[in-house]
């Protein structure tokens, strides 16, 4: 569960910062997306007039369709004959970052809320089920633009963490704007190197180290993350239009 947590967070959170207004990103974006351990690829698609996410379609036959109307950005699954079976839908604050996202069909008891600071990063993200809240997400970030902490507490009133430390140097050309999810904000300028996971009862429960290769273009064609006992973690690629 931990490893997914993580891989939500990199493929969520780390993005190259950016202007504050959502739809302005220029980077490299993402043509694929083949993560090894998880066992699945995953094929992007934008829209040409701002490189907004189009389409995104997994090995597996599921495909996840982007609408955009006004404030609200719907990501919708359809199956093999264009019947949408699943959705999300998201209304967008005046920066063009979600502010809330609603559930449909058969997630329609599902909804969560989000908080940014200043520089359009996360602040605060709270999960609920049937209206009730299950768990809240609260962000740290410092003033490179990275994000440092993150304090998960449940419905229980039970907190764990995760600190992260970074490479500095390497931008991060993986994270949401590279797949054109404009509305799911900003956040790291730079690359992860370590996830300090903290249990509930404050001691160390993992060190999950990321380690990172470059194509040509200086864009990460592989990630490939660690335990701290050296067991594989997370192993994934990517190209690039």
């Amino acid at each position: 569960m931990k490893t997914k947590v993580v891989v939500l967070l990199l493929t969520l959170l780390l993005v190259i910062s950016a202007c504050k207004k959502a739809g302005v990103f220029t980077g490299s974006k993402v043509y694929t997306l083949n993560n090894y351990t998880a066992g699945y690829k995953e094929t992007f698609t934008y829209n040409s007039s701002d490189g907004s996410i189009a389409t995104m379609v997994r090995n597996d036959g599921v495909k996840i369709v982007y609408y955009y109307s006004g404030d609200t950005v719907t990501a919708a699954q359809v199956n093999g004959i264009g019947q949408t079976t699943n959705a999300t839908t998201y209304i967008k604050n005046s920066s063009g970052y979600a502010d809330s996202a609603q559930g449909e069909f058969i997630s329609q008891y599902n909804s969560n809320a989000y908080t940014y600071d200043a520089n359009g990063m996360w602040t605060g993200v709270k999960s609920y089920v049937h209206r009730g809240l299950t768990n809240t997400d609260v962000y740290t970030n410092n003033s490179a633009k990275n994000l440092v902490e993150v304090q998960h507490t449940n419905s229980s009133n039970t907190s764990t963490f995760d600190y992260y430390t970074y490479y500095l140097s390497n931008t991060n050309t993986i994270g949401v704007q590279n797949t054109g999810q404009y509305y799911l904000g900003v956040s790291s300028t730079n690359l992860v190197q370590t996830d300090i996971v903290i249990n509930a009862a404050l001691d160390t429960a993992d060190i999950i180290t990321y380690r990172y290769r470059y194509d040509g273009s200086g864009n990460v064609d592989t990630l490939v993350a660690y335990h701290r006992n050296g067991t594989l973690a997370d192993s994934i690629t990517y190209t690039y239009y």
